[in-house]
């Protein structure tokens, strides 16, 4: 890890004694050396409100000496197969180059993003440091790791309005928080007048000059505007610690953050242009890293018999194809009914759709509309029907996942 990344002794102390399980690694060896290496980070996921055993895919490295060879496109390939014959049929990264992975049967999955907060705006009851009056919300600053159980709490009512992402665990928020603080994060807690905690946003030092929003999250839509006010004006020209920035290229993906906004009855990821009449949102994207989270169907007809599906019946025949897994290649006949989804390798029929298996990722996860992947090339119908059927079965989908390590 350290011949390849740039990290916090401190976080490698962590990372290698709370997070990382020998089990968990994959490597390559030469000589009795090791030359390439990969953590796959056991997690509980959620796809279209079902959960499922996945695997993070962490600090894929090849030592310098050995780079250029193939050996990490090997690595992959042997983790893929691992993962299926563990029962995993559904793995995720964040990754360093899209393109590198997406050639490699990868196929987008969740929004990840982080922000700048907004310039303060004008000084208000709403945005004052201890709104009073009228405001219906109180804002106050707190020790993240103290008020652990309470952020889960909210971001678990929260993630119920969201289709697919990361259940996180109490060890996934212990990671989380310790991470936070150690790069000089600082976390508010927003309540109503009772005293009801509403919400809670997890904010990081300034980079040019501008502190970055990690997570925001509201159980009531209404408070996200007086929130993200209250901290713009409150931290602006606030004092950080010299020793914490935000780094300018993060070691590896996972650093790369994000943020949202959800409701109970209501979800969304925070937009680019907040509504009543704030100030634009602007993305922050630490280079070397891309805005989105990457997933991988290990085994075609596990993952598709694993899902569930909407009480309609039909029949089709679907082509599919890997780059890495010449056992997931080849024509499947596919029977839906009564909600599950039964799945039978076939050859020599004519099929009525077909997709490499980066456009079956998004087709399950929600990642893309049916008729968006027709009309880019990636799916092909050679039914006109089947674009309704595959709509019902598939339709798009909310994901977002806010994850480092």
């Amino acid at each position: 890890w350290e011949v390849c990344f740039e990290d916090l002794p401190a976080f490698l102390d962590w990372y290698f004694q709370a997070r990382f399980q020998p089990d968990d690694g994959l490597g390559i060896f030469l000589d009795g050396q090791l030359v390439c290496d990969l953590h796959l980070s056991p997690r509980m996921i959620k796809i279209r409100q079902q959960n499922y055993p996945s695997a993070y895919l962490i600090a894929l490295a090849t030592a310098p000496p050995y780079r250029q060879q193939g050996l990490a496109k090997t690595l992959l390939t042997y983790a893929l197969r691992h993962l299926a014959a563990k029962g995993i049929y559904f793995t995720f990264l964040l990754p360093f180059n899209t393109k590198f992975y997406t050639r490699l049967g990868w196929g987008e999955w969740a929004d990840h993003r982080l922000y700048y907060l907004p310039p303060a705006p004008n000084r208000t009851v709403e945005t004052s440091l201890n709104p009073m009056g009228d405001s219906p919300w109180r804002f106050r600053q707190v020790e993240a790791k103290e008020k652990l159980k309470l952020l889960a709490e909210i971001y678990e009512r929260s993630f119920a309005c969201i289709d697919g992402g990361l259940r996180r665990s109490a060890q996934d928020w212990t990671c989380l928080l310790l991470d936070h603080t150690l790069y000089g994060g600082k976390t508010w807690l927003a309540t109503d007048r009772t005293g009801t905690p509403q919400g809670y946003a997890l904010v990081l030092p300034p980079t040019n000059g501008r502190p970055i929003l990690r997570e925001l999250i509201t159980l009531d839509p209404s408070l996200k505007a007086p929130f993200l006010n209250y901290l713009a004006t409150g931290l602006t020209g606030a004092s950080w610690p010299a020793a914490y920035t935000v780094p300018a290229t993060p070691v590896i993906p996972a650093t790369q953050t994000a943020s949202a906004d959800a409701g109970v009855k209501q979800a969304n990821i925070i937009c680019p242009v907040p509504a009543n009449g704030m100030e634009q949102l602007t993305p922050y994207i630490p280079p070397g890293t891309e805005p989105v989270f990457l997933g991988r169907i290990t085994s075609v007809p596990r993952m598709l018999e694993a899902c569930v599906y909407p009480p309609l019946t039909a029949e089709w025949i679907m082509e599919v194809t890997d780059p890495l897994l010449p056992e997931n290649n080849g024509q499947y006949r596919i029977n839906v009914a009564g909600g599950k989804m039964r799945v039978t390798k076939t050859a020599g029929e004519k099929p009525a759709v077909r997709c490499p298996v980066a456009t079956l990722t998004r087709l399950v996860t929600g990642n893309a509309h049916p008729a968006e992947l027709a009309a880019r090339g990636d799916l092909t119908l050679d039914h006109p029907e089947c674009l309704a059927v595959l709509t019902a079965l598939f339709p798009p989908a909310s994901n977002f996942i806010n994850e480092y390590f």
